[in-house]
């Protein structure tokens, strides 16, 4: 029966398998070990984390609202509309301005809330980027208390500014003081408190909301701060079960599946495959890494008879054969009817002949040829015909 190569790529995985078992067989079983340690503590036991959790949220929210009733006949706006919501309104045809300041909260539950506004004009005079107040003048409008205020119901309070006297105070109060070094400013303040028992605790809250005037002349401007809204939150620390990303989650039990499956291969080939190399197995490797690191000083073709009918030496290894051709400036030739390797220097053929490749399992019904290694021996009168000495010499090949 004939024996086919073997893999080279698996003898060489062999060998390699059998010299770093130690070592990959460690390394597989801390991997095991990392694996299951990560399976434990994200799977089995997690641990907790203290984490703040929200019991209850307290929301605030608080906005003017403003408008202006056309008090004065004039062509574009009938008398009694009310212009409301503008950034600019007209002095000459409605100089009042009615605000009103709105709070309303938000809670689970609440009892006995208290809503408080506290609204003053402020007229002020300041210097360049409000660094310095030159004069300053306070006008109480409006303070009002709603009781009993409920969850989303809304509390207010509302007062009225004419925006004639309130140009004419400030330009008294200039007229008085005979200058006026910086810019003279206008504005709505409002102090807002809310308290209580809110979510079941006792509750202060306080808010400072402006509401910005400006007069032109015939016209005047509100800055509208829109609204202005506050959450305070009571939380609590809890213990919760520890979570981790799929990482951690996938990974523990994947390396811990790699290092036990691979250290069972690993221990399970070398106890039935057996990864040792034979002596027959390890010389073909060094033969065959011989043939790799030296191809270009051998070339191949059929020597003649009379090349045969030399004295011959034996070379140990393919290695020897190459490194006593250099030495003697001759070339290796490779005879590819036996596969031997050749070398001419004076009356001598140096030859090495490499080892057979390992067999391996045959297929049935294959014919059962000898090796290709053994044909050696074959009668090299066959070859009479090459004629000459051809090759003995590679001055000669010519």
């Amino acid at each position: 029966m004939s024996a086919s190569s073997p893999d080279e790529t698996r003898l060489r995985l062999r060998a390699m398998l059998d010299a770093q078992f130690a070592v990959l067989l460690a390394v597989l079983l801390i991997a095991a070990a990392a694996g299951g340690g990560l399976v434990y503590a994200t799977h089995v036991d997690p641990g907790t984390e203290a984490r703040e959790e929200t019991v209850s949220s307290f929301t605030v929210e608080t906005a003017y609202d403003h408008s202006a009733e056309v008090t004065e006949p004039n062509s574009v706006f009938e008398t009694g509309t009310v212009l409301d919501g503008r950034e600019t309104y007209f002095t000459q045809v409605a100089p009042v301005l009615d605000v009103a300041v709105e709070t309303t909260y938000a809670a689970s539950s609440a009892s006995d809330v208290d809503v408080r506004f506290d609204s003053v004009l402020v007229i002020r005079n300041v210097g360049e980027e409000g660094g310095t107040v030159y004069w300053s003048e306070r006008e109480p409008l409006a303070s009002e208390a709603v009781s009993d205020v409920e969850p989303g119901e809304t509390a207010g309070s509302s007062f009225a500014l004419n925006s004639s006297a309130v140009d004419a105070t400030a330009a008294a109060i200039e007229e008085e003081l005979g200058a006026s070094p910086g810019e003279t400013e206008m504005f709505v303040v409002t102090d807002v408190a809310v308290e209580g028992t809110i979510n079941g605790e006792s509750t202060s809250y306080a808010r400072t909301v402006e509401l910005g005037l400006d007069h032109g002349g015939d016209t005047y401007a509100v800055d509208d701060p829109g609204v202005w809204s506050d959450t305070a939150e009571r939380t609590r620390t809890v213990a919760v079960e520890r979570s981790y990303g799929p990482l951690r989650s996938i990974g523990g039990p994947l390396l811990l599946a790699v290092g036990l499956l691979g250290s069972g291969a690993l221990a399970y080939a070398r106890r039935e495959r057996d990864l040792a190399l034979t002596p027959a197995e390890r010389d073909y490797l060094s033969y065959s890494d011989d043939r790799s690191e030296f191809a270009e000083w051998i070339t191949t073709f059929r020597l003649p008879a009379s090349v045969h009918e030399r004295p011959e030496a034996e070379a140990e290894s393919l290695r020897d054969l190459v490194d006593f051709a250099i030495d003697n400036d001759t070339g290796v030739v490779e005879d590819p009817r036996t596969g031997a390797y050749h070398a001419v220097s004076g009356e001598f053929v140096y030859t090495y002949r490499p080892p057979s490749p390992p067999a391996v399992a045959p297929e049935e019904g294959a014919d059962d040829d000898p090796p290709a290694g053994d044909v050696d021996d074959a009668d090299p009168s066959d070859d009479a015909g090459a004629g000459g000495d051809a090759g003995i010499d590679p001055d000669d090949r010519d």
